[in-house]
């Protein structure tokens, strides 16, 4: 079940007291939230692809060429392994961008 996101936040007076008194604003803590998550992502996919170049002893790009070259061949872990590289290459690359984009708010 989706939850529908509003963009009015209730939030109780006692707390929106603490925050005034510590000179917090919720948009911040919702921000600096979202950045968390978002370098949590970051590194976990960051981590997958310094897993890989470790296993093959080269970058994403080399190691899919190295592939490609393969004639007549097939090695169903590599291949594998290239899916799963590509993948954590590519979500590491798109959550910096949201992460630029969250930055600048």
């Amino acid at each position: 079940m989706q939850k529908e996101l509003y963009t009015k936040i209730d939030i109780p007076k006692p707390l929106l007291n603490i925050y005034q008194e510590m000179a917090m604003f919720p948009v911040d803590l919702l921000k600096n939230h979202a950045l968390n998550m978002i370098r949590n992502k970051i590194t976990q996919y960051k981590t997958e692809d310094m897993v890989f170049r470790k296993k093959y002893s080269c970058d994403f790009d080399k190691f899919k060429a190295r592939i490609r070259a393969m004639d007549n061949e097939e090695n169903f872990e590599w291949e594998d392994d290239l899916m799963d590289w590509e993948f954590a290459v590519t979500n590491q690359q798109l959550w910096r961008r949201k992460e630029r984009i969250v930055s600048s708010l």
